[in-house]
């Protein structure tokens, strides 16, 4: 008896979306590294902007800036944090006090991601030989950052810099750098100017409003342990454009206990109904990071009072943060779970309506791309009130013993109220490898797919990263492979910006879908799918 397998392919592929007339509704750009072709490039944020894209406006690559990071390796111990992996005992799994830091890398994902010991052996690798092990080996020079359409770098001169908001001009842009030392390892600076520290080692800067008289910046302040030199405490820090000290944000009841350090972060602000909201996390009486609200008194400044989520002051979360908020009062998260939730330790997206009411304006992120267990980042919400980020496209199990591994994702857009929402995005949420499709596996859309969204303006224009394969996929799929998958360095990762298409419609979106399995018959007959093309076949001659 004869065994034939039969497998969907691009032939198929366009078969099928040869009875479509849709298009996309994103024009997809990527960039390059400017100073050295075997780095890695990522999108990190996008000039503002209110045009609608949408409507009434052509947008093209050249309207918004996006600011992206060139990197030679991987962070391992990510800049933007302020605790290894957001984990109240983060310094102490990579203190080299005799024990192998690699070996508390993997001791984290054995412990919080779950995969099996090949595939933490691997993450280890990436995340501490091939990233953190590079910077306390004094290659300090990993990250260098750029403003589009100009050949300077942001602080140049200075290493390891990273933006997290900029306005229109490299002068402009708000983030960190490299203060020389690991007791100073990241520096605030915002227009070109290094923010004030106080007494304290280190500094980060995220996001800056102004209500036309005095401008607020919020971010972090950080200095070492009185516990451990080798750990550091940190706060949420406010800031006034006239100058001077930051406002430090105290704790919620957390202390200094041992190696467990308590930590602090405001990572947006925004002005709602006349009151300026900073929201980010701050730590609970366990020193676990909790999301949190901030309300502002811009007189002085002051903080005048601090709220939780409280569902994360919960031994079943490892840690929670919110990312972002809008004029709205929408403010986005994620919660990484301490215990796994459908074979995954989930890091999961949530969202609120009324930062003076966090617990009960709370919301998860819901529809057909979200399910249980996901993986997601938040990255963004504009005042649209549309959200991007990342979460899982594969639903495998990764606490599995022997058979889990690290699931893939892809970048995504979300519309959290769609009465305001100005993308045609049909009410629900999308991967943007979705929108990007204009199903021709030859256009230059087709060379990307897309696994982070980090920002978004108020015209739609979207920043973020991508897998790029040049010449483009073998198929529209999402999982598509690069040349066949023959070689493993055909893909790259590089930042791309995501430009609005005026006047399309939500009937334009031409959902990708996944490869389909491969499908084994027996014998000689044509199987059902065989015979379903055959009829299309023949109706097409009609």
């Amino acid at each position: 008896m004869s065994k034939t397998i039969f497998k969907l392919s691009s032939v198929t592929l366009a078969l099928v979306g040869s009875f479509s007339v849709n298009a996309a509704i994103y024009n997809i750009y990527g960039y390059q590294p400017v100073i050295n072709g075997n780095a890695k490039t990522y999108g990190v944020a996008i000039e503002p902007g209110a045009a609608n894209c949408w409507s009434g406006t052509t947008c093209s690559q050249t309207n918004y800036k996006i600011s992206f990071e060139e990197k030679l390796y991987n962070e391992g111990f990510a800049y933007r944090d302020e605790v290894p992996f957001r984990y109240n005992l983060g310094y102490d799994l990579i203190d080299n006090d005799g024990s192998s830091i690699y070996d508390g890398f993997k001791s984290y994902c054995n412990s919080f991601l779950g995969y099996n010991d090949a595939g933490c052996s691997r993450w280890a690798d990436e995340q501490y030989n091939q990233g953190y092990a590079q910077e306390l080996n004094g290659n300090v020079d990993d990250s260098s950052t750029y403003i589009e359409n100009s050949s300077d770098q942001v602080e140049s001169g200075q290493n390891n810099v990273i933006v997290n908001n900029f306005t229109s001009a490299a002068a402009d842009a708000i983030g960190t750098y490299y203060g020389g030392s690991l007791l100073q390892r990241t520096i605030a600076f915002s227009g070109g100017t290094a923010l004030d520290r106080d007494t304290y080692n280190q500094s980060k800067a995220w996001a800056k409003t102004s209500n036309g008289t005095n401008d607020i910046i919020v971010g972090s302040v950080s200095k070492q342990s009185t516990q451990n030199t080798n750990d550091y405490i940190s706060s949420a820090a406010i800031w006034s454009t006239g100058g001077g000290a930051p406002v430090v944000i105290p704790w919620e009841g957390a202390a200094e206990e041992s190696r467990r350090t308590p930590q602090g972060s405001a990572r947006d602000v925004a002005i709602v109904n006349s009151q300026t909201y900073a929201v980010g996390y701050n730590s609970d009486a366990d020193e676990r990071p909790v999301a949190s609200v901030f309300t502002v008194d811009r007189s002085g400044p002051s903080v005048s009072s601090r709220q939780v989520v409280s569902r994360f002051s919960s031994n079943s979360y490892l840690n929670s943060l919110f990312t972002a908020i809008n004029e709205n009062g929408y403010a986005i998260g994620e919660a990484k779970y301490a215990t796994p939730i459908n074979s995954a330790y989930a890091n999961s997206l949530f969202y609120i309506t009324d930062p003076a009411n966090p617990n009960g304006s709370f919301n998860e992120f819901s529809g057909p791309i979200f399910f249980s267990g996901a993986n997601g980042k938040a990255g963004a919400i504009n005042n649209n009130d549309e959200a991007v980020g990342a979460i899982d496209y594969q639903t495998h199990a990764e606490v599995n013993g022997d058979q889990g591994k690290q699931r893939g994702q892809r970048a995504f857009i979300a519309p959290l109220n769609s009465s305001n929402t100005k993308a045609p995005l049909n009410g629900r949420a999308w991967y943007l490898d979705d929108l990007v499709n204009d199903g021709n596996p030859n256009s230059t859309n087709n060379q990307f797919r897309v696994i982070d969204a980090t920002d978004i303006n108020d015209a739609g224009v979207i920043s973020g990263t991508a897998y790029y394969c040049e010449g483009g996929y073998d198929t529209l799929y999402l999982d598509s492979k690069c040349n066949d998958g023959s070689t493993q360095g055909a893909e790259k990762i590089v930042a791309v910006k995501l430009v609005p298409i005026e006047n399309s419609t939500a009937s334009n979106i031409q959902q990708r879908g996944l490869e389909p399995v491969s499908i084994d018959r027996q014998g000689g007959s044509l199987g059902w799918f065989a015979l379903v093309v055959i009829g299309l076949l023949g109706f097409r001659r009609k």
